[in-house]
């Protein structure tokens, strides 16, 4: 068994089983943490327990989270809402990819607002930004991104906030808002 604290772990694009993602909590040797990526892990037939205890666990210690297209739904994500607000240590927060409602997003910002070492966030769109089809519309966008960026502004000033939609069913580009600028190539979105 290794002796040295792990510091980096990436697992990227690959299936887990329950016990693979209930060991990765217990890990002794990820106490020391400074980056975590599980970007592209489908989580959302998971508890995120396990992310919860390994959250505490590295709170003062963990750098960089990208769970990006994790497949993180709103009830899930609320769970680990507290131990995300303890990780003063964040530098990168990467969320975008998922699916998450106006409301779970603003509970997420409302957490890690005071996370003052901040400085690139990457979130998803509203699902709000989205009509039935999964057509994206500026219109439905932008309005709420701009109130999630307030949110921030609100405790501090973000360096990248920048909130992302999934490429357009139709154009396949997608929607970025980074505070107050818009981009948006799609040439259908209305």
């Amino acid at each position: 068994q290794m002796k040295i604290p792990l510091e980096t772990l990436s697992i990227t694009n690959c299936p887990l089983s329950d016990s693979d993602w209930n060991y990765l909590s217990r890990y002794p040797n990820a106490t020391q943490l400074r980056h975590l990526e599980l970007r592209g892990i489908k989580l959302t037939d998971f508890s995120l327990e396990p992310l919860q205890i390994l959250l505490d666990s590295t709170a003062t210690t963990l750098n960089n989270l990208n769970l990006k297209a994790c497949g993180i739904m709103d009830s899930q994500l609320q769970a680990v809402l507290p131990s995300l607000s303890r990780c003063s240590q964040l530098v990168i927060l990467s969320f975008h990819g998922n699916c998450l409602s106006m409301s779970t997003l603003r509970d997420l910002l409302l957490h890690t607002a005071r996370l003052s070492q901040l400085s690139v966030e990457l979130f998803p769109a509203p699902l709000e930004s989205y009509d039935a089809r999964g057509t994206i519309h500026p219109g439905r966008c932008s309005q709420p991104c701009a109130e999630l960026t307030a949110i921030v502004r609100d405790f501090r000033q973000p360096n990248i906030l920048v909130f992302c939609t999934v490429p357009c069913c139709l154009c396949g580009y997608k929607f970025l808002y980074n505070q107050g600028l818009i981009d948006c190539s799609c040439p259908t979105a209305a």
